[in-house]
């Protein structure tokens, strides 16, 4: 779901749904969260009105990595 928020434009929306799912637990979650902060990806979005913050995407790529979950 939280996917489909990110290709609709609402990466708020998203945020909060991935935050859920990383909190219970969702790996994944923690891969898609990073991307959700990431500027460079905020960009290729062409999100408007949101920043990144790269040291939470970092934060959250690692985490994933940890998890064997890397980027496509």
């Amino acid at each position: 779901r939280a996917e489909g928020l990110i290709k609709q434009g609402d990466i708020s929306g998203a945020r909060l749904l991935l935050d859920r799912a990383l909190q219970a637990g969702s790996q994944r979650a923690a891969f898609l969260l990073a991307e959700t902060y990431d500027p460079r990806i905020l960009s290729s979005w062409r999100a408007v009105g949101l920043r990144g913050d790269t040291g939470r995407a970092r934060e959250l790529y690692a985490r994933a990595a940890e998890a064997g979950i890397a980027g496509s």
